[in-house]
This record gives structure tokens, C-alpha cells and sequence, in this order.
């Protein structure tokens, strides 16, 4: 595992201010960012706008300080963000990073009124949907407004977002990208797991397994995931589909739906929400991303680090990400994906074995922890200046 060492550390106090902390790419990538600092320099303090959630709890366990403002209702906005602004000013932190369009806003507004102006901006989203809420939309706006003033830098985690916010207003100067990074000494192919995780779902080993992992969301486009099986199985009867996240379980009768319309029943592994990502992924054959639209997704860079051939669509900075070593296709194409899935499925073993190896070579070269932490260090280097 990479540690910071001595000579290279993000400040000695800094103060992240983030939307909320339950699970999310977001969250996930500020707790990697905190966690494998020395002790001696643990003075970062997390605010979240909502409530700690599951990941506010895990660095509480690592001995990080987390302050939940609870904005739950519109009318008790100003009254919490008086309090942030107070609660900088009494913390004095170096640098004030903040996550997500609504923490930018409001940590952003906050800070810059508490007289600190070494403010980063985290962008995570590559673009806004069609559906999205007008609160949403009008914060994002506000803050493209308020970009050439309040943050000195501009993170996004995406080359797609970065370009996307540029045409929304965003002040082009101050934006860089840095990408997630991934620990490829916790994620890597664990065949015990495998065969535990294989033996419990009664997978034998002449089955293929095609995996997907996610939450229950209409942008993850499961649907066509799904319905790709009534192509996909009749030319392949020994795959099976394992499907991993949030909703992901026969108690979502929208995707029970969708599956009993495909007649494939009995091939679908649904598991839901679990801390064993590895151990599930270390049982797939083939990883496959369906979405309509996305940034920087993590599952992918997950799925190559663990030496998985990835099926994907051409969403944000999936072809950035995957380089040559996968098949990629048009999103929101019901029979792409299926020929995507049937090309990788009709390649031998050791061809698909090579390509889930190149993955992870890929990943260590361009998105290790490691480099990315290094980005990460400079970037707050840059701003304390």
C-alpha cells in the first residue's frame, strides 16, 4: 500500500466539505485520498452537508474528524451555512476542498466570506441529464457564475467533464483533471475467493460469468444489460449473468421485470449491495458497463485492476480509460452490446486472460494510487502558494 512519507503530504490541516457521504465514487475517492496519511499528520477535518453516512463512519474509525451539518429542508439552508462559515473560521484550515456542485457552492460561498481563499473545486459529474432536478441545474449554473471568483483550482475527475463544464461556464483557466486512482494491492484476482464465492451461487466451472456492478440507476442502463441476454444466451448457453450493487436483488420488481421478459431466469445472479467487491468480481469472466452516461466510472478501473476483459460503452472517459485493451460500443444500443458481449465471449480463454492482464498493466502505469496521491500533492502545493 502507498503511504505518503514525510517530504510529501497534502497540508497539515485541510478541511474537506463534501454533499453527503454514503457510497459513491465521490466519497470513495476523498476516503483513499485521507486514509493512507501517517498519523502525525491527521488533522483533516470532513463536513458533510447531509448526514456522515457509510463512509463518514469509516473515517471516523481511521481517527478523522466529521462534522454533519443535516441540511435537510431549504429553510434551515442559511442557518447551516452560517454555521460552516463559523466552523472555518475557528479551524483556520490551509486549503478547503470541496466535492460535488452543492458542497462547491456553499463550502466555496462559505469560505470565501470566512476570508479563506485557498478553495478547490471538485467537479465529479461529466454532464448534466435532461431529467435533472432544477435545484440541481440552477446550483450548477451559480457556480459556473461564481467559478472565476471563489476557487483557485478546479478538479474535475473527467477529460469529458472538463470539456462539458467549460461550455456550461466554468472557468477554463482553473481547470485540471485528475482522475481516480486505484489501491492495486487490495484489488487484485483472488482465487480462493473465486471458488468461495462460485461454490455458494453453485457456479460450476464450465460457466462463463458475465458481471456488472453498479446501483439500481436509469443512467447504469440495466435494461438493456438485461435484455441483452435474449441475444447472448442462445449463442452461449453456459453464461450466466451476476449483477452487484445497491437494488441489484430480486426485490426490485422493475428488474424482475425486465429479467422473467428475457425467459432466462435461472442465468441471472442477482446479489446486491456488498463489501466483497473483490470477492465478486474475482468470480466474473467478463465485466460488462452499460451506461448511458458517465465520468470517470470506478467499476471499470476496478474491474481492469482486477485482470477482468471488459465490455463497455463509449460513455465519458471509458475509451480514455481502457485504452486498446477492451471492447467498446455505442451506448444505449441494445444490439451493439450483445455483439460486443458475443465478440468477447467467442475469444479463447488465453485471448481474454491477455487482455484482462494488459488491463491491469494499464492501470498500474496511469492510475495507480500512487500517481494519482502525487497529482493530488502538487495540486495542494499549487494552492497554498
Amino acid at each position: 500500500m502507498y503511504s505518503w512519507d514525510e517530504n510529501n503530504v497534502m497540508p497539515i490541516n485541510s478541511m474537506h466539505i463534501i454533499t453527503g457521504l454514503d457510497i459513491g465514487g465521490a466519497e470513495t475517492m476523498l476516503f483513499k485520498l485521507i486514509k493512507d496519511r501517517p498519523e502525525s499528520y491527521r488533522s483533516t477535518i470532513v463536513i458533510s452537508l447531509t448526514t456522515k453516512g457509510v463512509i463518514g463512519h469509516r473515517l471516523e474509525k481511521i481517527g478523522i474528524t466529521v462534522i454533519e451539518l443535516e441540511i435537510r429542508k431549504r429553510i434551515s439552508f442559511f442557518c447551516k451555512f452560517f454555521k460552516l462559515k463559523k466552523i472555518i473560521q475557528s479551524k483556520r484550515p490551509k486549503v478547503i476542498h470541496t466535492w460535488m456542485y452543492h458542497a462547491n457552492l456553499m463550502g466555496g460561498l462559505a469560505a470565501y466570506i470566512a476570508n479563506n481563499r485557498n478553495i478547490i473545486w471538485s467537479i465529479r459529474r461529466s454532464e448534466l441529464k435532461l431529467n435533472e432536478s432544477l435545484t440541481t441545474y440552477i446550483v450548477m449554473k451559480l457556480g459556473a457564475l461564481f467559478s472565476e471568483i471563489i476557487p483557485k483550482k478546479i478538479v474535475c475527475v473527467a477529460n469529458s467533464g472538463l470539456k462539458n463544464h467549460e461550455s456550461y461556464g466554468y472557468a477554463k483557466k482553473k481547470m485540471t483533471v485528475i482522475p481516480n486512482g486505484f489501491d492495486l494491492q487490495k484489488l487484485k484476482h483472488d482465487e480462493v475467493k473465486r471458488k468461495k464465492v462460485r461454490n455458494s451461487l453453485n457456479i460450476t466451472d464450465d460457466k462463463l460469468v458475465i458481471g456488472s456492478v453498479g446501483r439500481f440507476h436509469e443512467s447504469k442502463d440495466f435494461k438493456n444489460l438485461v435484455m441483452s441476454a435474449i441475444k447472448v444466451i442462445p449463442q452461449y448457453r453456459n453464461i450466466k449473468y451476476m449483477m452487484v450493487g445497491r437494488n441489484l436483488d430480486s426485490k426490485n420488481k422493475i428488474l424482475m421485470k425486465w429479467i422473467n421478459q428475457t425467459g432466462f431466469r435461472d442465468h441471472f445472479l442477482l446479489i446486491g449491495e456488498t463489501d466483497d467487491i473483490v470477492g465478486y468480481m474475482s468470480a466474473m469472466d467478463i465485466f460488462c458497463l452499460s451506461s448511458k452516461t458517465e465520468g470517470f466510472p470506478n467499476v471499470i478501473g476496478e474491474a481492469m485492476s482486477m485482470k477482468l476483459p471488459c465490455v463497455a460503452t463509449n460513455v465519458g472517459d471509458v475509451r480514455k480509460i481502457l485504452g486498446k485493451y477492451a471492447i467498446i460500443v455505442k451506448p444505449e444500443n441494445r444490439e451493439l452490446l450483445c455483439n460486443g458481449l458475443c465478440d468477447m465471449l467467442s475469444m479463447n480463454e488465453e485471448k481474454r486472460i491477455e487482455l484482462g492482464l494488459r488491463g491491469r498493466q494499464r492501470m498500474k502505469r496511469e492510475y495507480s494510487l500512487k500517481k494519482i496521491h502525487e497529482k493530488y500533492r502538487d495540486l495542494y502545493a499549487s494552492v497554498i502558494k
